[in-house]
């Protein structure tokens, strides 16, 4: 099957990525949309070239929400120079593994 794109182009767009993705930025749809775009072409430019007639794998599209999400959160990090949490402790959360939805962790060595 075929990725199915996070996108905000229209209220059924928007009320998929609400439901899997909770506390999206909906109240700014044009920033949303920019974050999901961007993760999707870094998401193609990441993953593997597709031979002719192949299309991206469905799970690519978590791959977008995951790696959306991280580019929020590190945004919001850094405009609260990067303290998370009670007293001023800097902590910053490790990023969801985009990379491993979009080129698997091999545990096979390659032999020639």
């Amino acid at each position: 099957m075929a990725v199915q794109w996070y996108t905000v182009d229209d209220e059924a767009a928007i009320e998929r990525l609400d439901a899997a993705w909770e506390g999206a930025p909906v109240e700014n749809l044009e920033t949303l949309g920019a974050l999901l775009a961007s993760a999707q072409r870094q998401i193609i430019a990441y993953a593997p070239a597709l031979g002719e007639g192949e299309e991206y794998p469905e799970e690519y599209s978590l791959a977008q929400l995951n790696l959306a999400r991280n580019l929020w959160n590190d945004d919001k990090a850094m405009a609260g120079g990067g303290n998370i949490g009670a007293d001023g402790f800097t902590y910053a959360p490790p990023p969801l593994p985009w990379k491993h939805l979009v080129r698997p962790v091999r545990v096979a060595p390659d032999v020639y």
